[in-house]
């Protein structure tokens, strides 16, 4: 297709409401990665592709760890956003958040990425208070034929080779392997850092398709890497032997999946099995999860459209040599229910869509999450929208059970040593978000849509002082003992805006802009510091441009710029190291691919990311343990052979 016909044609999304929908018609904050955006650019990695989304936080630690969120509170493990891989749930319930080494798919085989900014827990349920990233993968029957990739820059080598065939009947299957070698960045000093990776994946999948009803899909995966991290000084040598810590990643799933369609309703259940292992700081963790989902889709009449479902998860957590716990296992359960009705007060204007999701869960306790939209269409070129939702995000094991010594610096000439410790008595944060956008579609090349918001956090997570004493023993020093509490609340507000312009069919230009701020409100005297702090820029905005020149050449090109944002470090004691700024300055980046397709399998690409500068720092540790690292400029060369279909 060419980029006028892009624009113009139909992105469809499942993850607002658990069912198909027409973006342009749909109540929420979205935006759509296609397979042509991937396909097209210079990314290669799932976190490089989100730094097109407007109102998304996507910040780079260091070679291998990635902080990304949407609507500010951005940290290594970000608790407010829901990750999802096909359905399948990606939030660590040990720390919080994702962990985006082990979602190191392959490019090739993601079908688009469909992300939500603001609340969608009355369908995800708890966790999915700021935002909904859901990767789907292509069918089988998309990638038949053979596909090798390699491509080798200044900061990794990856190499994907991926095999599909037809079946007889209605059926189809791929499998591929994949290794990435992530080269180590440099620190403040200019010293290389103790980071970089190298992993192996590889997996499969199986479509059947009994007609155009009836589909059964099932898919597995396994992956192994070994990490290298920089601790941070408050870390080391208190939990680790030394600041270089040698990690690894160990994982994989089976999941199936069916569906029926019918002329008035739709039904799929859906099962999975997942296990990930990562050995760190000394110990390793063991996570088994089982999965059972059910829903059904509805149109009950022309005026309802009604979608329900319940889910069980069940979740084992085992740890061993690991001192940072109070026990070795733990075991978790989830239980919920939801249903949706989009009602249609004035056919073709006017929708109201109501929402809720009960359910009752080891960490999150008992909740019911709900959600209002509504949507007016004014006309076929322009729609308005607006939204009320609540959402929860429920404490991690880490949260509650922890018992994490600290090195906190130095008094009268007396070391300050503390310890981090869990509250088994936490309590989930609570958000509930107001919501607004426009959507406005003017002539046949240039689209527009804004989306604003307005969100108050109860109960954020907090650091209180609870005991200060001398202790003579084994060394004369002052022991602090620090616990987690839920000691402040935060109200945040936003605008989101992204433009699209296609002035002639060869060339589009595409812009996103985002400004958020927060305030935080101290609610517990107790508490000394904000865990969870907002860190995140003010401004930020991304240009793109796609042209295509003919001949089989295409050029594509990223600009971003991301503004200085608050640093939330630990309380400073003492006269031990203290932030030199409260603030990560801004910084710019670009990044720019060239493709010529040669023949008619074979495409060879060439570019470079960050070119704007010789490096720059994109995150701060902050309460966090793994040291940041700079991002340097680099160049790229790729090489990709499709073999035809069989």
């Amino acid at each position: 297709m060419s980029l006028e016909q892009l624009s113009q044609a139909e992105i469809k999304v499942t993850s607002v409401a658990k069912k198909e929908q027409d973006l342009w018609l749909t109540p929420a904050a979205a935006y759509v990665i296609t397979k042509q955006d991937i396909a097209r650019s210079a990314a290669s990695s799932i976190p490089e592709l989100l730094r097109r989304v407007p109102g998304l936080q996507v910040a780079q630690i260091n070679a291998s760890y990635w902080a990304v969120t949407a609507r500010g509170f951005n940290s290594e493990y970000a608790s407010k956003l829901l990750v999802l891989v096909d359905g399948r749930t990606m939030y660590s319930e040990i720390y919080s958040g994702a962990h985006w080494d082990s979602i190191d798919l392959p490019l090739e085989d993601i079908e688009r990425i469909e992300v939500i900014r603001g609340p969608g827990a009355a369908v995800w349920g708890t966790n999915a208070a700021n935002g909904v990233i859901n990767i789907i993968s292509k069918p089988a029957s998309e990638t038949l034929g053979t596909l090798t990739s390699a491509s080798v820059s200044r900061i990794e080598d990856v190499t994907t080779i991926r095999y599909g065939r037809s079946l007889r009947g209605q059926a189809s299957y791929r499998a591929y392997a994949r290794y990435v070698d992530r080269r180590p960045f440099d620190l403040a000093s200019g010293r290389p850092a103790f980071d970089g990776a190298d992993t192996w994946r590889g997996g499969g999948r199986v479509g059947w398709h009994e007609s155009t009803k009836g589909t059964i899909r099932t898919s597995g995966d396994w992956y192994h890497g070994r990490l290298k991290t920089q601790l941070m000084p408050s870390v080391a040598p208190s939990v680790a032997p030394s600041l270089m810590e040698h990690e690894a990643i160990a994982g994989g799933f089976a999941m199936s999946r069916w569906e029926h369609k019918a002329t008035t309703w739709d039904t799929a259940l859906q099962g999975y099995y997942d296990q990930q292992t990562r050995t760190e700081l000394g110990g390793q963790t063991r996570t088994d999860t089982f999965d059972l989902d059910f829903q059904q889709h509805l149109a009950a009449d022309k005026r309802h459209d009604v979608v329900w479902g319940s889910e069980l998860r069940v979740t084992a957590d085992h740890f061993s040599g690991v001192p940072l716990l109070r026990s070795n296992d733990y075991k978790n359960d989830l239980v919920e229910g939801f249903a949706q009705d989009e009602w249609t007060l004035v056919p073709g204007r006017l929708k109201l869509t109501l929402g809720t999701k009960v359910q009752t869960g080891t960490l999150a306790g008992f909740q019911v999450l709900s959600s209002a939209r509504l949507l007016f269409a004014t006309s076929r070129t322009q729609t308005m929208w607006a939204g009320a939702s609540q959402a929860a995000v429920a404490p991690s094991i880490q949260d509650k059970y922890s018992q994490f010594p600290l090195v906190l610096g130095i008094t009268d000439g007396l070391p300050i040593d503390g310890t981090f410790v869990g509250n088994a008595d936490l309590k989930p944060e609570t958000v509930t978000s107001y919501e607004a956008g426009y959507r406005r579609r003017l002539g046949e090349s240039l689209t527009l849509d804004l989306a604003s918001f307005f969100s108050n956090n109860l109960r954020l997570q907090s650091l209180g002082l609870v005991s200060a004493l001398f202790q003579p023993t084994p060394a004369p020093h002052v022991q602090l003992d620090f616990e987690t509490g839920n000691g402040y609340r935060a109200r945040s507000c936003g605008v989101e805006a992204a433009l699209a312009w296609t002035p002639v069919r060869t060339l589009q230009f595409r812009g996103n802009y985002a400004w958020m701020q927060a305030r935080t409100t101290q609610m517990d005297a107790g508490s000394l510091s904000i865990l969870n702090g907002w860190d995140t820029p003010r401004n930020a905005w991304t240009g793109m441009a796609s042209w295509q020149p003919g001949d089989g050449w295409s050029v594509d090109a990223l600009t971003s710029s991301v503004g200085k944002r608050p640093i939330n470090p630990l309380p400073s004691l003492g006269t031990g190291p203290v932030p030199a700024s409260q603030f990560l300055e801004a910084y710019m980046r670009m990044d720019l691919v060239v493709r010529r397709k040669v023949g008619r399998g074979l495409e060879l690409s060439a570019g470079g990311t960050n070119l704007q500068a010789p490096r720059h720092l994109e995150f701060d540790a902050g309460t966090g343990y793994v040291e940041p690292a700079y991002v340097p400029r680099s160049s790229f060369v790729m090489v990709k052979w499709t073999f035809p279909k069989d």
